[in-house]
């Protein structure tokens, strides 16, 4: 592959920031009830406009080093550690990717299979994608994100005769309530991980689509999770959804025509491994080029990270109630991380009159 463009960002987009909603959306649910398609709905819309407000500020500073502007808002010594901070997130998006993906095949599909065994058959591929730089990785998300598509459009199609309207209703019935905001700044954390690609953008030679191709891409995903919950709802009713662990899974139980397509495990796994293998292999390339960009170029380095996501995805993937915990708890750091810290550098950059520095 010759160069990286901003359509390729905007295929990267997709691929971080659709499969935590649509994978264990019960977390925020639980707390938005039946309401939680209009957080859906609210969250889309801030997320679209904090995206379009990120990348403008790229563009007005003329610089697209997310290191060189977090310092240059907040000075190098701030700047660095509110980087850390993003660079801590971003690990445990590769912990709840390796997690998430093997508790999810060892409770719906293949139970007797442990899960050392996913978590293990899942961060050596990955690091061996990784070690194949760029090229690869654009190879396999342009491949993974169209069968994950097709994958979800067949899914939509199969179970639409399962689906009753009546059931998004009634909306607001106790007004705007603690757990509507909850579930909205759940989603807005979730969608944060849009904020993954940012530092792809030193890659692209080409900016002047780089608006165009984003905006498109968040609203296909946007529609993509508005479908899907909206989906869920109507499928089973907000109660009954609430509780399970991965209603999308379970969705699919419910496909059955002809007496030969029976179920829609096919399209799940396909799912499940190959959208979180493609978040995780574009948010572990992502890490190093910061650990890079700050000076950290050890060959060994994505070994050690591999070896310390492996032990801490089994740690958190193993029990699951330790699990839907760590799941809680990333969501809100996800949301201070890799979207309310960030807006704030982005707009003290915007209002500092001094440009960035090249070096």
């Amino acid at each position: 592959m010759d160069k990286f463009t901003s359509k390729h960002l905007a295929i990267f987009i997709v691929a971080v920031s659709v499969v935590s909603l649509k994978t264990y959306p019960t977390i925020y649910t639980l707390n938005g009830m039946r309401d939680s398609w209009i957080a859906m709905i609210l969250a889309s819309l801030i997320i679209l406009l904090y995206l379009i407000y990120a990348v403008k500020t790229f563009e007005k500073k003329n610089c697209y080093s997310l290191h060189k502007v977090y310092c240059h808002a907040m000075g190098k010594g701030i700047g660095n550690f509110f980087l850390f901070l993003f660079l801590l997130t971003l690990f445990l998006t590769l912990v709840e990717s390796a997690g998430v993906k093997a508790n999810a095949m060892h409770t719906n599909m293949l139970i007797e299979t442990p899960i050392w065994y996913f978590v293990l058959f899942f961060v050596v591929p990955t690091l061996y994608t990784v070690q194949q730089k760029l090229p690869a990785i654009v190879t396999v998300t342009l491949i993974g994100i169209t069968l994950v598509t097709i994958s979800g459009i067949n899914l939509a199609i199969l179970t639409a005769k399962n689906k009753e309207l009546a059931l998004l209703f009634p909306i607001f019935e106790d007004g705007i309530t603690r757990g509507f905001i909850l579930s909205t700044l759940q989603i807005l954390g979730l969608y944060g991980a849009i904020t993954i690609v940012f530092p792809y953008l030193t890659e692209i030679k080409d900016n002047a689509k780089l608006t165009k191709h984003a905006v498109i891409s968040l609203l296909f995903v946007i529609q993509m999770q508005i479908v899907s919950l909206t989906g869920l709802i109507q499928t089973f009713d907000i109660d009954v959804v609430n509780t399970m662990i991965y209603p999308n899974l379970d969705q699919t139980q419910l496909v059955t025509y002809f007496r030969f397509l029976e179920a829609g495990e096919l399209f799940v796994m396909l799912q499940i491994v190959g959208g979180w293998y493609l978040k995780y292999v574009i948010t572990f390339y992502a890490l190093l080029k910061i650990l890079s960009g700050m000076g950290f170029t050890s060959k060994w380095i994505p070994y050690y990270l591999t070896g310390l996501v492996g032990v801490s995805a089994y740690l958190v993937a193993n029990n699951l109630f330790v699990l839907r915990r760590f799941l809680n708890y990333y969501t809100y750091i996800s949301l201070v991380n890799f979207f309310i810290i960030p807006f704030m550098i982005f707009t003290i950059s915007r209002l500092k009159k001094s440009s960035v520095k090249s070096t």
